[in-house]
């Protein structure tokens, strides 16, 4: 007896659930699909994303990688002269 429950198989979202939870429009969802930054499966004519996929790509950091300033002289305005 198997528990239906149980199976493998991955949740799977559509574009517009998708779209939803990450609060952008359908056509955002597109481009992040089409640029790689959000692995979808497409079956028949639509796209969809697992849930842990989309968990993978709203836990990504954000932004530019911090780099401090240096304090070297070579990059003072004083040395401009």
């Amino acid at each position: 007896m198997t528990d239906s429950g149980s199976n493998n198989d991955p949740e799977l979202l559509s574009v517009a659930q998708t779209a939803k939870l990450l609060d952008v429009t359908r056509q955002r969802v597109h481009d992040l699909i089409k640029n790689g930054q959000i692995v979808a499966h497409k079956l028949g004519r639509y796209y969809y994303i697992e849930v842990t996929e989309l968990e993978r790509y709203k836990n990504q950091p954000t932004g530019k990688p911090y780099q401090p300033r240096t304090t070297s002289q070579e990059n003072s305005i004083d040395n401009c002269q």
